[in-house]
């Protein structure tokens, strides 16, 4: 049994008082699938935001299989079946951004704040995520989500780089 810590608590991911219950943990990083920010809440070593080089391209790797599911929704014009792989989605991006500097995700209720708090990040990041967060289940929220994500990864690999040459 897992409570979900209130700092989570947000409308799209988990209610208020919310218990989760675990029956066996899979590797890193398929629990994201079953639980939100699992790894962030959790705070179990090894941290994901401790080596980048393994968790983001393990994350985007999850983000490519519920992208290549979201196509086939909306290319049915089928938001109801898309709703829960973009919140998936937009739980994995939260994520990689914190991640990507370091970080793990503290407070899901006030994400505008700790995301402009990100030295890392696409450009208008906070903006182009309260279009999804707002309107998740549309077409154009799955366009700009994948942008995001583009974006992010090459800011990822950019990190990754700059951290490998810094380290030699």
């Amino acid at each position: 049994m897992m409570r979900i810590p209130n700092e989570f608590v947000h409308p799209l991911f988990f209610r208020e008082g919310e218990v989760m219950k675990i029956k066996d943990e899979k590797p890193f990083p398929h629990m994201m699938k079953i639980v939100y920010f699992y790894y962030d809440m959790i705070e179990r070593e090894p941290f994901p935001w401790s080596n980048i080089e393994q968790s983001i391209p393990a994350v985007l790797q999850l983000w490519n299989e519920e992208k290549e599911m979201l196509e086939g929704c909306f290319a049915k014009r089928d938001r109801r079946s898309a709703r829960a792989p973009m919140i998936r989605g937009l739980s994995y991006l939260l994520s990689c951004l914190f991640w990507l500097n370091g970080r793990r995700v503290k407070n899901v209720r006030h994400w505008q704040e700790e995301i402009r708090a990100l030295p890392l990040k696409p450009v208008n990041c906070p903006e182009r995520l309260q279009f999804v967060f707002d309107r998740c289940d549309i077409y154009h929220s799955f366009i700009q989500l994948s942008e995001l994500f583009e974006e992010t990864a090459k800011l990822a690999y950019k990190q990754m780089a700059i951290n490998k040459r810094m380290s030699r």
